[in-house]
């Protein structure tokens, strides 16, 4: 047998593996062992390394989406309180605005505020209804006559009636140069809720 140290492989035959030196044969064996550690390696434990990792992706997705939701919970109750407030500010805006078969009634309500504060009408009446987003704008056309101080305690009642009425376009001169008696002319508004908003919230 050949030393090892003596050792050619270029002079030996693979067909022959079995008569080689047995220093040769370990080598042999030794690379062998060795692709396949690499085979196994690379069919194996990739694949395992690349599930490991997305594996890893998917527990920080989690962590992440967890994280949001658990943030989201936290403020449910405020948003949840915010939400009735809205509500009961809807509510309470719903219960100041006229019905169709209020409108009257109003019409009454204000001409019997004017009488009792001494005024005089020469008009009052609904104008044309006005269409919005989600509200009719209702034109309420006053003119009337009387002292300053009547007409001032006439628009502090109206401000207090159940429904609103909001005065705009105010406009008032004296009846003639020597008299303390004012002509008052205004354009007041009420609304209503569409039919169909109303129903969407049914």
């Amino acid at each position: 047998m050949a030393d090892s140290n003596d050792l050619n492989f270029g002079d030996l035959d693979f067909e022959d593996v079995a008569e080689w030196p047995l220093f040769a044969q370990l080598i042999v064996v030794l690379l062998v062992i060795l692709l396949i550690q690499a085979g196994g390696a690379w069919f194996y434990l990739t694949p395992k390394v690349e599930k490991l990792e997305q594996l890893k992706n998917q527990e920080q997705t989690l962590k992440s989406t967890l994280q949001i939701k658990a943030s989201k919970a936290a403020t449910l109750p405020k948003l949840q309180a915010q939400l009735d407030e809205l509500q009961e500010r809807y509510d309470y805006l719903l219960r100041q605005l006229p019905a169709q078969k209020e409108l009257a009634s109003m019409l009454a309500s204000v001409n019997d505020l004017g009488l009792t504060s001494s005024l005089t009408f020469t008009r009052i009446d609904w104008g044309e209804k006005q269409n919005q987003e989600f509200l009719y704008r209702l034109p309420l056309n006053i003119e009337l006559t009387g002292r300053y101080d009547n007409i001032g305690e006439f628009s502090e009642a109206i401000a207090k009636l159940p429904r609103i009425i909001n005065f705009e376009d105010v406009d008032w001169q004296r009846v003639s140069l020597e008299s303390s008696t004012l002509h008052f002319r205004v354009r007041a508004y009420t609304y209503q809720f569409k039919p169909e908003v109303l129903n969407e919230d049914k």
